[in-house]
């Protein structure tokens, strides 16, 4: 008798499982969205961005593009994080998109604001940093075409120079102050500190 309890048991766990899987697999696929958000709930960022690209690939969704994009750079998967970029600047109405989005706050860690980002700078910032992280010849460029001539804070060129910095990497520090000379960005305060962060690198 317990060897028919226990056979149906196990049975009844079969089917529980082979369902959960199927159901699972069904809302993957018809509802990203949903599934994005759940996986997020988990905190499974990783995970939570590639659902935000499948559905920005089913329903041409904006934010969930972006959202995949800024989930991929910031956990160091460049690779997903350049195909992504590649189709962000395909999308005519990012400009628009970019200009109604509130700055980025940028806090200490006594919760005290320090800066404001915008977020077209913030978000080209970070692909400066992808481009920079894959080895791309064009990093430097892009950071420098992609900066405003008043040189805000937290602009492409600053967000590259941090990395640059921070890796001691004296040939792409170069590199960026060649092109800073180059240019005709305004020499604010901002300006001079980035530079002598630059210069700095040994």
């Amino acid at each position: 008798m317990k060897k028919v309890i226990l056979k149906t048991a196990l049975i009844t766990l079969g089917v529980a499982l082979v369902l959960a899987i199927s159901v699972f697999g069904i809302v993957s696929l018809s509802a990203p969205y949903a599934m994005m958000q759940f996986t997020a709930s988990l905190g499974l960022e990783t995970i939570s961005g590639d659902y935000a690209y499948q559905e920005y690939e089913r329903s041409g969704n904006l934010d969930c593009l972006v959202r995949s994009f800024l989930v991929a750079a910031e956990n160091d998967n460049f690779k997903s994080a350049e195909d992504r970029l590649r189709a962000i600047e395909k999308e005519e109405k990012f400009p628009a998109y970019c200009a109604e989005r509130p700055d980025i706050v940028v806090a200490d860690k006594n919760g005290q604001e320090v800066a404001r980002i915008r977020f077209a700078d913030y978000l080209y910032g970070r692909a400066a940093c992808v481009k920079y992280a894959l080895k791309e010849e064009d990093a430097v460029s892009f950071a420098v075409s992609k900066t405003d001539a008043a040189f805000p804070e937290g602009n492409p060129v600053a967000a590259l120079t941090a990395d640059a910095a921070s890796a001691k990497d004296r040939e792409t520090c170069d590199a960026i102050l060649a092109a800073l000379r180059g240019t005709h960005f305004e020499i604010t305060a901002y300006y001079i500190q980035i530079v002598t962060i630059l210069e700095g690198v040994q």
